[in-house]
């Protein structure tokens, strides 16, 4: 009887640990299937959502951006032999409608060199302002009124818009916050010889109210002084002023070198006052192709904002062939902003694909995550390796993983991520993977040894309020750096 007790209690025994052996494995495989159900797989974004540069427009120089009262673009660059062309965009990246907008009369003051025309809304009227030389082949400033953003540009009077008796190119016009308004043009090299050296020097002067006439006498503000700014012989150059405010104080933008060369690029310099002084910023230049050979010459350049206002961006030529500088140049567009200690900085030039400026259905939310380290988020990307400041040192766990947080107050609706690993880091990665609010992972991406910066991965949308990026390094590679992540969404975010 004992036996058979025994025997039963065995019976059950066994029983029992068959089904808990069987639950177990049970969980085991639903946690695995709801693992394999939650990876997703990384997609193509539309078409729509990136761009690089080449934007199909050459043959051009110094381009200049009007964003008018409707919001709709308006491109004006060196662009005919007897005036100049303009296009038309609704997003900074696709121009259409190529016009001609400004055409010199036949008994004009100006007879050819039309270049560098910018157009500023002022008062219900378009005033253009443009180089072009005179009779007696000096260059001066001209200045043309339109009803249009479009034209046609009539010149105000038949004669440049001032003489101040020596050749002047490239017009820049401030609206300062105070009401008043100030002229900025180059002193050109042509009539400008100093020591031996032929020099273009950029000088400041105040406008009349109405924009038709100046006040006072001109300021010198800056001269070729920057080892870099001298690389074009006994010819140096600082041309193609662009004046901007931020936090009330004034960047000087500028170009140097001859357009012509690979050594073209793009300065600034800072003041507390309009007409200076002003200090050239150390770190100068901020856009240069450097020893590149996929991009050459890259400056004279305009400032405008992305569609939906939330982003700077910086217009500017190129030469249409890299390995052959000339005179025949391309348009580009690269982010531009500031660091938080007040450093201007400009993302380029940039050859790889990149998200488009930010638009309504097309969105970089990144200002709605923040990170641990502010850099990753500020906009400013790496290019080179002088630049390494503006990136973050990331160190393996002891998984061997690097990890990355973004995080948001509320759960938003997002379809991609751009990752910027950085001067010369996209060759350190081997992997990354996103993990989004702990529990929704992707597919993990390998890394190219040809990868282009930035990397965008794209997904179907999902709503978040945590971005985990986890990576892993090559072989040997124990450490690496990441410039910026950006955050992007379709639709209304």
């Amino acid at each position: 009887m004992k036996k058979r007790k025994y025997i039963a209690l065995i019976t059950v025994t066994l029983i029992i640990m068959f089904f808990v052996l069987l639950e177990v494995n049970s969980l085991k495989l639903k946690e695995k299937s709801t693992l394999e159900d939650t990876e997703f797989e990384f997609i193509d974004l539309p078409e729509e959502a990136v761009f690089r540069n080449d934007l199909g427009i050459s043959g051009i120089g110094d381009p200049f951006v009007l964003k008018a009262e409707n919001g709709v673009y308006y491109m004006y660059c060196t662009s005919a032999p007897n005036g100049f062309y303009c296009w038309k965009s609704e997003d900074l990246v696709h121009w259409t409608d190529r016009k001609l907008c400004y055409v010199r009369q036949t008994d004009s003051w100006c007879v050819d060199c039309f270049w560098a025309p910018e157009v500023y809304f002022y008062e219900g009227k378009y005033y253009m302002f443009y180089t072009a030389k005179n009779r007696g082949k000096s260059l001066r400033i001209g200045l043309a009124v339109s009803d249009s953003p479009d034209g046609m540009f009539e010149d105000t009077k038949n004669a440049p818009f001032w003489d101040p008796g020596y050749a002047v190119i490239d017009a820049n016009v401030l609206f300062d916050e105070d009401g008043s308004k100030y002229l900025f043009y180059s002193r050109d090299c042509s009539e400008n010889m100093e020591g031996g050296i032929w020099k273009s020097e950029i000088y400041g002067i105040r406008l009349s109210d109405d924009l038709l006439s100046v006040k006072g006498e001109a300021v010198k503000l800056i001269s070729p002084e920057q080892q870099w700014e001298k690389a074009s012989g006994n010819t140096w150059w600082n041309e193609g002023p662009e004046v901007i405010i931020h936090q009330n104080k004034y960047y000087l933008t500028y170009s140097a070198n001859c357009f012509a060369s690979p050594s073209y690029s793009i300065g600034y310099a800072v003041s507390d006052m309009p007409l200076g002084p002003y200090v050239k910023a150390s770190e100068n230049p901020i856009l240069t192709s450097g020893l590149r050979k996929d991009v050459s010459g890259p400056g004279h350049h305009s400032f405008t904002v992305s569609p939906d206002g939330t982003q700077l961006w910086a217009v500017y030529h190129s030469h249409t062939d890299p390995l052959n500088p000339s005179g025949d140049r391309k348009v580009n567009i690269d982010r531009a902003g500031f660091t938080e200690d007040g450093k201007l900085f400009i993302n380029g030039p940039t050859s790889g694909l990149q998200p488009v400026p930010s638009r309504n259905g097309l969105a970089d939310v990144t200002g709605l995550f923040s990170a641990e380290d502010a850099r990753l988020t500020d906009g400013f990307v790496t290019i080179y390796k002088k630049q390494k400041d503006g990136e973050i040192a990331l160190e393996k766990d002891e998984n061997g993983y690097l990890k990355v947080v973004l995080e948001a107050e509320n759960s938003i609706p997002i379809h991609g991520v751009a990752i910027y690993p950085g001067a010369d880091r996209m060759k350190d990665f081997r992997t990354v993977r996103l993990c989004f609010d702990g529990r929704l992972y992707s597919k993990e991406y390998q890394f190219n040894d040809d990868e282009v910066s930035p990397l965008i991965l794209g997904f179907d949308n999902k709503k978040v309020k945590s971005i985990e990026l986890i990576f892993t390094l090559k072989e040997g590679v124990k450490s690496s750096g990441l410039s910026e992540i950006r955050v992007l969404a379709l639709g209304d975010a």
